[in-house]
């Protein structure tokens, strides 16, 4: 029986895909399955599977969604682990994440949505790093990331679970991973264990698969504002619709009425600022 399965969506990436791989072997855990998810708009199955043809346990499967959330979708579906964890094809894993997530959930004395662990960012090779400052560690609860998503896309949650929760929505662009976090979160709490295991790379000029723009909060407001409050819902609506080039006064007037916050003056002016 596969003990986890690991969904690595690529795009055109071949050159840094090997490296992503080689992180997730490094991690010894026995009865671990690699699913790779071609997702580039031509079929590259072929020769992604003669790139990695040495490595037994590594499966190549074809996306046509061209999208993170399809592609992650395509390989859940084709997993058969009992656990299903991801990463994005030019970030790595350090020794020990996955073995440490593992224990982490079987460990648990009470039932947990997901296991996650902490991220830093790597530039050049790692000639330089730096982390992510906003990240709460311990057990993880819906208030912690109604504001912001602190989880990264490495998440190690139950292959049953995921399909409960129908997975990735595929409507989402990006913030697919916030939205699958609320999801999850809804239903019970998730732990961060307190240390620094997963590595970003954070090369600018990158177009990364799970790159996440602030647009996307408008679609994501749409979804959660009957659930989480007018606050919540104005202040991400006003957010994502300025980012698509929209600014509504009345919005604006609604988060000013609800946020008791600098955030709709903040937007006012850059909009202001923008017409001139």
């Amino acid at each position: 029986m596969i003990k986890l399965s690991v969904i690595i969506p690529t795009c055109n990436r071949q050159h840094s895909l090997p490296r992503s791989i080689n992180s997730v072997l490094e991690q010894k855990i026995d009865n671990l399955e690699v699913i790779v998810v071609d997702d580039y708009k031509e079929d590259q199955t072929s020769e992604i599977t003669n790139l990695l043809s040495d490595i037994s346990c590594v499966r190549v499967v074809k996306s046509w969604s061209h999208s993170p959330s399809g592609a992650r979708n395509t390989g859940v579906n084709n997993a058969k682990g009992e656990y299903i964890t991801f990463l994005d094809d030019d970030d790595i894993y350090l020794p020990g994440r996955l073995s440490n997530m593992l224990s982490c959930f079987e460990a648990s004395s009470t039932t947990l949505s997901f296991v996650s662990s902490g991220r830093f960012f790597e530039t050049g090779d790692f000639k330089s790093i730096y982390k992510d400052d906003n990240q709460i560690f311990g057990e993880i609860k819906l208030s912690d990331v109604l504001e912001d998503n602190g989880i990264d896309i490495g998440f190690l949650m139950k292959r049953e679970f995921f399909n409960e929760i129908n997975g990735f929505d595929e409507g989402f662009s990006s913030l697919e991973d916030w939205d699958i976090i609320l999801r999850s979160l809804l239903i019970c709490n998730g732990y961060k264990i307190q240390r620094l295991d997963y590595v970003v790379n954070g090369e600018v000029d990158r177009n990364r698969v799970s790159l996440s723009q602030e647009k996307s909060r408008n679609s994501l407001a749409d979804k959660y504002g009957l659930i989480f409050g007018n606050k919540w819902y104005y202040e991400n609506k006003l957010r994502g619709l300025y980012e698509l080039g929209i600014f509504d006064w009345r919005i604006f007037l609604n988060t000013l009425r609800y946020s008791y916050s600098l955030l709709p003056i903040k937007i006012a002016i850059k909009h202001l600022i923008k017409r001139k």
